[in-house]
């Protein structure tokens, strides 16, 4: 997926600092699984541990680029606030996470996670709350903080919904 822009979504920040997830998770064994849960998020993950669940959160974190900024439109700013903010990136990264445990893979951090339509459904429930469905705010806001070209962005949007829609 061509994203046409400078800065991807998928990009390396060396200088984000790493998370605690215990402190922003519950983390705890369910029998041979490991329960991640908070106000946000409720996962079962196998083939890992509170340790390892840390470091691979602490990567794909430093890889995710979301442009948060607010989008000025005809003097209007859109934007998710903080919290919203930080649902989408935990929803994002343990959703990813649980495909790999789910699949008995070894996570690994790659450019096509980042692009995959999956990212679309996590980003959507939290604009069309707010911004309505389909409209060209919320559109233009998605696509801006993917770092998507707008036109493209639509495309996904449409492609999702018909997906979930058939």
């Amino acid at each position: 997926m061509n994203r046409h822009s400078k800065e991807n979504f998928f990009q390396l920040r060396p200088g984000v600092k790493p998370v605690d997830t215990s402190v922003m998770f519950t983390v705890r064994w369910e029998t041979e699984k490991l329960r991640v849960t908070n106000e946000n998020v409720n996962c079962l993950f196998s083939n890992l541990d509170p340790q390892s669940f840390n470091e691979a959160y602490n990567i794909f974190l430093q890889h995710l680029n979301p442009d948060f900024e607010p989008l000025m439109i005809d003097g209007m700013a859109y934007a998710l606030n903080s919290t919203e903010q930080e649902c989408f990136v935990q929803r994002f990264i343990t959703n990813w996470i649980y495909y790999y445990t789910i699949n008995n893979l070894d996570i690994k951090v790659c450019q096509e996670d980042f692009d995959h339509p999956y990212t679309a459904d996590y980003l959507l429930p939290f604009i069309d709350e707010k911004y309505g469905p389909d409209t060209s705010a919320s559109l233009a806001l998605g696509a801006k903080i993917l770092r998507m070209d707008t036109d493209l962005y639509a495309k996904l949007v449409a492609y999702r919904r018909w997906y979930y829609d058939r």
